[in-house]
């Protein structure tokens, strides 16, 4: 076995045990979940003996990780884990933020309205539309979705007259 792979067998026994820690679990119960021996499980977060594929794959499965994050080096491990964090915060955080101005601003539009204010109220939509539309592209396709809606509206009213006009002429036929 050379040096790399015995050095890539530790980085992942290393990560395993870091894992397993963060999820305390036990040695004895990962050994249990893997059919193993406890012993065993000790031998592969020391870098003594190398898993199989398949039981790596297990491994994960228990632990709930990916083969990737078994091969991260400290350092990168806790980039990538502060990568994560902010993702998550970013994203639920973000997503939370957004809903409360857009929701703000359709509260006040509809108060406006309620009180047969239309400029308010249209103050308010175009203070939501200024959000998502701020360059040429984002204002060309909001007019194209209003336009195929038009047609939409257009073909639906002109279809639904063909088909009166259509059930007339076979009653008149009976």
């Amino acid at each position: 076995m050379s040096n790399e792979e015995k050095n890539l067998d530790k980085k992942i026994g290393k990560n395993i045990k870091r894992i397993r820690n963060d999820r305390k679990i036990t040695q004895k119960e990962l050994a249990e979940s893997l059919g193993i021996i406890e012993q065993t499980v000790s031998k592969i977060e020391r870098g003594v003996f190398s898993p199989s594929f398949a039981t790596l794959l297990k491994i994960c499965e228990i632990l709930d990780t990916t083969p990737n994050e078994l091969l991260l080096e400290d350092s990168d491990w806790k980039d990538w884990k502060t990568e994560q964090l902010e993702q998550l915060d970013y994203s639920v955080t973000g997503l939370s933020d957004k809903i409360s101005i857009v929701e703000d601003q359709w509260a006040r539009a509809d108060m406006e309205k309620k009180k047969g204010n239309i400029k308010g109220e249209r103050f308010h939509l175009d203070t939501i539309i200024g959000m998502y539309a701020w360059t040429n592209e984002h204002y060309r396709g909001i007019a194209d979705y209003l336009y195929q809606k038009d047609l939409k509206i257009y073909l639906d009213r002109m279809t639904s007259e063909v088909r009166k006009n259509k059930i007339s002429n076979l009653n008149l036929l009976d």
